[in-house]
């Protein structure tokens, strides 16, 4: 689960670079109608995305420590629901996009992706599906089942499908419930520069099958670049043979943000919790893992991890903002072994430009430091994931 919102988050990138075209030849003039804002003559995307043509063709930027540099290029359809589009009672309604896309990095990364993220009936539904393939290079730290704390590369090969459906209890409470399906089908090769008798039984040919409760909290003012609001969201499920896995275990996953602008003038302050626990049986690759910017992906793992951070965005003029962030994670056996000495720190800035007034969509760069390393991060909307 936490690898398939991973790659769902760097498939989000591709949205960045709003590098376009149209089939028909275009004039001047449409081109300013569709990409210059009447309001203050600043350079946004909103008109485009509203227009007939609907499309985005994009190259998406990954520079996700774990997977070295890369890029690709996806699809992206804007529907135009006319029931469904306008003003909710704590913001626009999120919009109806179908997209297809793939790439790949410098460490012979590639995967490919068809997906449909959708809000019906004045945000009564939700609805997440994506199905995609992805062949992957990454590296295991031991994550308590090996001890040693050597860094050991590996290769998963396979096919995913993700399902999530939730429906609104009451039109006028953000509250929804659902249920979500996850099935990862994975071929894990090891590469056997350093040896350790348990990689024979990590490296095999492994199905992840699950079915997730889902209650979400939702009242932020709007999805992609929130100024207000909480979500806070409660996943808690099974993962079992009889679901089409080979692993049974139990999944518990609990994130929430909250966001405000009345701290300080001009000044939207975020704030992060989380923590996600896996017990029973579960696959090396699917125990939770610290995701914060200077981290690589699965560079701290364990059965629980917790999560905290805050951010700050400061508007210093017009569109442009500037960013500051810290948090800490913590990756533990069990709730007992939690120790704060244990602190996984992480900091950065960065910059944002207001690309869509109407999407209220905020897009930009991060530079972050993690414990160990540096890296930087193109942010489409919010820098935390659904």
């Amino acid at each position: 689960m936490n690898l398939i919102r991973f790659k769902l988050k760097v498939t989000g990138v591709v949205l960045f670079i709003a590098l376009s075209f149209q089939v028909e030849q275009v004039s001047a003039q449409k081109l300013k109608e569709q990409f210059i804002d009447t309001l203050d003559n600043a350079i946004d995307v909103s008109n485009f995305l509203n227009s007939v043509t609907g499309f985005l063709a994009v190259p998406s930027v990954i520079t996700e420590p774990a997977l070295g540099y890369g890029g690709g290029l996806a699809l992206i359809y804007f529907h135009k629901d006319k029931k469904n589009y306008g003003e909710g009672k704590y913001g626009p309604l999120p919009p109806v996009l179908s997209f297809a896309g793939g790439g790949g990095t410098s460490n012979k990364t590639y995967f490919g992706v068809l997906g449909h993220v959708g809000s019906y009936k004045k945000d009564r539904f939700r609805y997440v599906g994506v199905l995609g393939m992805a062949n992957i290079n990454l590296s295991f730290f031991g994550a308590g089942i090996i001890h040693d704390e050597v860094e050991y590369k590996f290769n998963m090969k396979g096919w995913f499908i993700f399902q999530e459906f939730s429906t609104r209890i009451n039109r006028d409470i953000p509250f929804f419930v659902g249920a979500n399906y996850v099935y990862f089908n994975n071929k894990i090769k090891f590469n056997r520069d350093v040896e350790s008798p348990i990689l024979d039984d990590l490296e095999k040919e492994t199905n992840t099958a699950g079915i997730n409760s889902i209650f979400t909290w939702d009242s932020r003012d709007n999805t992609f670049t929130p100024n207000r609001g909480i979500i806070a969201v409660l996943e808690a499920g099974i993962y079992n043979k009889a679901l089409g896995g080979n692993n049974n275990f139990n999944n518990i996953n609990f994130r929430t943000y909250a966001y405000t602008d009345k701290i300080l003038p001009k000044t939207v302050a975020g704030f992060r919790l989380a923590t996600q626990g896996k017990w029973g049986d579960p696959s090396f690759y699917e125990l939770p893992f610290i995701m914060l910017r200077g981290i690589p992906v699965m560079r701290y793992q364990d059965n629980i991890v917790s999560v905290v951070e805050t951010e700050w965005r400061y508007n210093i003029w017009r569109r442009w903002s500037v960013v500051g962030f810290t948090g800490a994670g913590f990756a533990y056996p069990e709730f007992k072994a939690f120790s704060f000495d244990k602190a996984k720190i992480n900091y950065g800035g960065g910059f944002r430009y207001y690309l869509a007034r109407q999407y209220r969509m905020h897009v930009g760069i991060d530079v972050a430091r993690g414990p160990e390393e540096w890296a930087w991060y193109i942010v489409v909307g919010s820098s935390w994931l659904r």
